[in-house]
């Protein structure tokens, strides 16, 4: 249950001038206590608890915060709660009383896990950013400090399975659709064959009916053509396991466990403020075209989307 607190005035501690005593002006907790205004997280995270039964929740407010820490300064769970008892910076930014006690660790995590899901901490941390960049506290670029693994929703398979499952997938729609096509086919290879025999034949597949492909008048076999081509043509072709997504990559958690999916990122200025991994725009043959930016398992930016673009040199702007 989450308590109403917009009639709440919360008693003055007789210790409460330890914060102004001990904290310097310029410190960053009270840089972005004195000019960002949380109070927009318990709206948005209202719908994530019952209004009416339940135990008194504690104040997302605080708990955001206490997440918000805990990236800014990377610590566990129990390092953040630990520090936060006796540091007093902490707990002025935390709107605590100097001799509050701190919550217990796992109530971080059952709030990390039950209240937030991705999309609303995103949209948390984008009017953090917001209201961080209007009052002029992040001046600085970007830098790639932390990133997450997500896998991809689809099974990975070798770029020459990719080849020929959809050569298969060409060839059984042409027998069904277009018979007279299916003579022009040329030899396929063997089932040992190697990548560059599988290349070598989608090429020749397509070469050979580029014509009555044309002409056919089948929007499912010109799109499977097309398809075929793209990805004939991807200069990241040998580096490719499915063909519904092309971005997803293998990667290693540890030296000896592997995940396919993705890296996300999340980036910290030099003011230590996180920023999200933001929609932007491009400037690409005159138009201004939304793309984001990602990092590849190589390590290298891509926007998604759009692979094998090179971003040296393109025009951005924010959305």
């Amino acid at each position: 249950m989450l308590k109403d607190h917009s009639q709440l005035k919360l008693p003055l501690s007789p210790y409460q001038g330890i914060y102004n005593a001990i904290i310097p002006a310029n410190h960053l907790l009270r840089k972005i206590k004195e000019n960002i205004d949380f109070s927009f997280v318990n709206p948005m995270l209202r719908k994530q608890y019952c209004e009416n039964f339940g135990r008194p929740a504690k104040e997302p407010e605080m708990m955001f915060k206490l997440l918000f820490l805990k990236k800014l300064y990377d610590l566990s769970d129990e390092t953040l709660i630990s520090s936060a008892q006796t540091d007093m910076a902490y707990k002025f930014f935390l709107d605590l009383e100097p001799e509050a006690k701190m919550i217990d660790p796992s109530l971080l995590t059952k709030f990390r896990k039950t209240r937030i899901t991705e999309d609303i901490l995103e949209e948390l941390l984008k009017e953090t950013i917001r209201q961080a960049l209007d009052k002029g506290l992040i001046k600085s670029g970007t830098i790639i400090v932390d990133s997450t693994h997500t896998s991809a929703s689809v099974r990975a398979k070798s770029p020459t399975q990719i080849l020929r499952d959809m050569s298969k997938q060409l060839r059984k729609e042409i027998y069904k659709n277009a018979f007279d096509l299916s003579e022009k086919f040329p030899e396929k290879p063997s089932l040992e064959a190697g990548l560059e025999e599988e290349i070598a034949y989608t090429k020749n597949l397509l070469k050979a009916l580029e014509e009555g492909i044309a002409a056919c008048g089948s929007g499912k076999i010109q799109k499977l053509a097309r398809e075929m081509k793209e990805l004939l043509e991807d200069e990241k072709i040998r580096d490719i396991r499915s063909k519904d997504d092309k971005d997803a990559r293998f990667g290693h958690k540890t030296p000896t466990s592997t995940f396919y999916g993705y890296k996300n990122h999340l980036a910290m200025t030099e003011e230590r403020l996180i920023h999200c991994g933001e929609v932007f725009e491009f400037m690409l043959n005159d138009v201004w075209v939304p793309a984001r930016v990602e990092m590849g398992m190589d390590d290298k930016w891509y926007l998604v989307g759009l692979p094998g673009l090179r971003l040296d040199g393109l025009e951005a702007r924010q959305e």
